[in-house]
């Protein structure tokens, strides 16, 4: 499923040989599966007239209405979809988008929002983590990054080929885990 991952090794997780993030809808079904419950929320960022940093909001188009959680395409504005997103009271949010970690473009990445605090690994800087600070404010719930390693964010670039594939993987991870989830 999708194109084989590049191989390195990921010396993040104790020196093992492989590729660095989660390369298969089935790897990172099995990594979110932990996280999903009835109330979940999915919050997509993005700019589509950057490249890759569009990723975030193909997923939430993806998605569309074939999921049983609430999905928003925030586009480059989180903040202003807050209240809203509150008033809906989700738990755990999953904020989908491009972000620099270090890996082969294409990888995911399912992020801690505690252990990215002082980075600014977004493509838009540090609004998305912002966010995610404000939302704990408001709302204490779970909160994780669902993170994608971006080949090029320039300005009028289409996305590329791997990021492409990562946002397939995306959506069919999320389908494959909507059609166990309890309904809503």
């Amino acid at each position: 499923m999708g194109s084989a991952p590049p191989q390195h090794t990921d010396r993040r997780r104790g020196g093992g040989e492989g590729p660095k993030g989660i390369w298969t809808v089935e790897h990172l079904v099995e990594h979110l599966r932990e996280h999903v419950s009835q109330s979940m929320a999915i919050v997509c960022v993005g700019n589509e007239l950057r490249g890759d940093d569009g990723a975030g909001v193909a997923v939430a188009k993806g998605l569309g209405g074939n999921v049983p959680w609430d999905v928003y395409d925030t586009q480059t504005v989180p903040e202003s979809f807050l209240m809203k997103i509150v008033a809906g009271k989700p738990d755990p949010v999953i904020l989908v988008d491009a972000l620099h970690f270090g890996a082969d473009p294409g990888a995911l990445e399912l992020i801690d929002p505690a252990a990215a605090a002082g980075q600014t690994p977004s493509t838009h800087g540090p609004a998305p983590l912002s966010f995610l600070e404000v939302l704990e404010m408001f709302h204490p719930c779970r909160r994780l990054i669902l993170g994608i390693q971006p080949k090029q964010v320039e300005f009028g670039q289409p996305m590329s080929e791997p990021v492409a594939a990562a946002v397939d993987r995306i959506i069919r991870a999320f389908e494959a885990l909507a059609e166990s989830a309890p309904p809503r």
